[in-house]
Formats: structure tokens, sequence, C-alpha cells
């Protein structure tokens, strides 16, 4: 059975699309066709089946041949790194992480990383929530972070890393942030500026505004924690940030928080990725690293 092949069939299981898997890989479209084919042929019946119009489905074969198969590959992977030993000092990692962390925790750590491994390749990206669970099985990306309340995904592992506080920002001046009681119900008139690149944390306050039955007619999406905190200083709207993007501002004073004692949430950073496959060395040494620097117990967060 070609390894090759079998990784073929593993990004297309996972992302359920020959394209996609195409694109992906790297690959023509043919190319991932004939490798499957060649898995069919060899195992003498049928791994996939069609689930509508565009979307495929993984027969029983399938299932048994992709839980087994990371068996394999995971195999290989072990092997090529203790015969390899620059393994030790070089490879490349793809990792997912909020816009938030990478600028303000993420620094000091790639310093260390870097010194340790100078060889190494990293490629940082902006999380992306729903697709996180796809891409870590795929292969795609090793590792992803996520600000958020809790996450759940068969076949991930999550580790929590350490509390995350959110605070309700609006402009120096805003009347919501004069001290006096404040009721999620004020936003109603007041524009809510989101983040597309920063994860999940804002769904944590959509739910909340759902459960008070409270409608917000406008929500903006930014790609940029910069460009959102510019808007609300110019009185555009309000935002809901991690503190930890915030704090210079609100010391300055360009920015003010806006007094809440909503007690349901409650953010957190979370380490993810894939359970029951073998993690090369470099990806183990930065995982390390970020239990080392990152990790807060809660005695400490409290």
């Amino acid at each position: 059975m070609e390894l090759q092949h079998l990784t073929t069939f593993r990004t297309v299981a996972t992302i359920g699309s020959f394209s996609q898997a195409a694109e992906v890989l790297g690959y023509a479209q043919s190319t991932v066709s004939e490798h499957i084919k060649s898995l069919e042929v060899e195992l003498q019946t049928r791994l996939f089946k069609r689930a509508g119009s565009k979307r495929i489905a993984l027969t029983p074969a399938g299932e048994f041949l992709l839980k087994n198969g990371q068996k394999m590959l995971n195999l290989e992977a072990e092997i090529k790194s203790e015969v390899n030993t620059q393994t030790e000092t070089a490879g490349t990692l793809s990792i997912r992480i909020p816009e938030t962390v990478s600028i303000h925790m993420l620094p000091p750590l790639l310093q260390r990383f870097h010194q340790r491994f100078p060889k190494a390749n990293l490629g940082f990206m902006n999380c992306v929530y729903f697709d996180l669970p796809e891409e870590l099985s795929a292969g795609i990306v090793d590792l992803g972070f996520l600000i958020t309340d809790s996450f759940q995904s068969p076949g991930l592992e999550t580790r929590i890393l350490q509390p995350v506080p959110l605070t309700l920002i609006a402009r120096a001046g805003h009347p919501l942030a004069s001290g006096a009681r404040f009721d999620l119900a004020q936003l109603k008139g007041e524009p809510l500026i989101a983040p597309s690149n920063d994860c999940s944390y804002v769904q944590m306050l959509d739910r909340i505004l759902t459960e008070q039955k409270i409608h917000l007619p406008q929500v903006w999406r930014f790609n940029s924690i910069e460009a959102i905190k510019q808007a609300v200083m110019r009185g555009i709207g309000v935002a809901v940030l991690p503190e930890i993007a915030v704090h210079r501002e609100l010391t300055e004073g360009s920015l003010a928080a806006i007094p809440w004692n909503e007690k349901k949430i409650a953010a957190k950073l979370l380490m993810i990725w894939q359970k029951n496959k073998w993690l090369p060395p470099l990806l183990r040494a930065f995982m390390e690293m970020v239990r080392e620097d990152w990790v807060v117990s809660p005695a400490r967060a409290g």
C-alpha cells in the first residue's frame, strides 16, 4: 500500500472533496482520483460514496481505513524522524493562532524557540474556528489555538492554557462608560464591532444576547484588532476584545471600559492538536514551550 496514496485518501476523507484535497496537496485532481482508484483496486472495495451534489462520504470500508491508516502514517513519520537526525533542529510547523495571541504573547516564546531551533520554519495563520477540526485531522495545520469558552471535537485533544479576561470598550467619554449600572440592552443603539480573525469569543456574547432576547441590528466585522480599536476611538461603536489587547489604550485613556458584571462570559486560551497522532520532535518542543510560558493555574488566575 503506497503511503502517498494513503495520505491522499486521508486528506480527501477529512475535507470531503476531491477538488479541495487536490488544492491542499498541490496535485492535479486527476492525480488525487488516481491515488484513490489505486487504493480501491488494491483493497477491492469502494472507499467513498456520494453525499449530495458536491460532497462525498466514506463507506464502512473507508471509515475503517481512515481509522487504521493513520497508524501507518504515524509510524512512517516516526521512522523518518529517528533516521533523519536533522528533524530535531529543522522542519516546518503550520499553526492557527488568534491575532491577539500572536501580537501580545507569541514574540517572547518565538525568541526562545528560535534560539533553540534556528533552522525551523514556522507558519502562523489567523485561526478559523469552524474549519480547524478538518485542518488538524487532514494535517493541513499542526496545531491550533482558540480564544473561546470551550471546544470539543472527535479526534482532537484540547488543553486549557489560561483565562482570557474580556473587556467591553467604547470611546473615551462615552456615556456607557460613565460608571453607572450598565444593561446589555443599552447596546441596541450602538454598532457592535467584532473581529473576523480573532476566533470565537464574540459568539459567547452573541449567546448571552440571544438568551436575553436582545437583537443588535448592526454588527460590523473587521479583519484587524488595531482597526477595531481605531474605529471605537472615533466613536463608531463598541467592541468586546481581550483585555490584553486594549490594556495600553485603557491605561492611556484613549479607550474606556464599559462596566459590566456579566458572569456568563469567561473566555479561555485553548491549545488543540490531533489525538492519537505521532507528534514530531519540533512540534513537541513548541508545545512544551507553550505549556511552560502560557499555562496559568486556577490559583494564579484568581
